[in-house]
């Protein structure tokens, strides 16, 4: 069974969502997902090794390295992951939740 994990949530310009002046919490694990994906490793100083740097493996033609740092990623943050992958458009789908 799948834990929820409730943080502080993120609107979609990337700022804190605020409702009625009080910070907003909701389930955030595709949060979660989203930024270390999209980080690179170094840009949370309490934990630099943390992150992929998806935009660092743009040029690449085989997406099995962008995959295996994703799940692994994931693991070291907890994550059960069921499956990665990367469509011909170049959406990343996955199927990981906190455990």
């Amino acid at each position: 069974m799948a834990t929820q994990m409730i943080d502080i949530s993120l609107a979609s310009d990337d700022d804190l969502l605020v409702h009625s002046g009080d910070f907003v919490a909701l389930e955030s694990t595709g949060q979660h997902q989203r930024l270390l994906i999209l980080n690179n490793k170094g840009d949370f100083k309490q934990n630099p090794t943390i992150c992929v740097g998806a935009f660092e493996y743009l040029d690449d033609e085989n997406f099995r390295e962008l995959i295996r740092a994703i799940s692994q990623e994931f693991m070291k943050d907890g994550m059960d992951v069921k499956r990665i992958d990367v469509s011909k458009n170049g959406t990343i789908n996955t199927d990981a939740y906190y455990s």
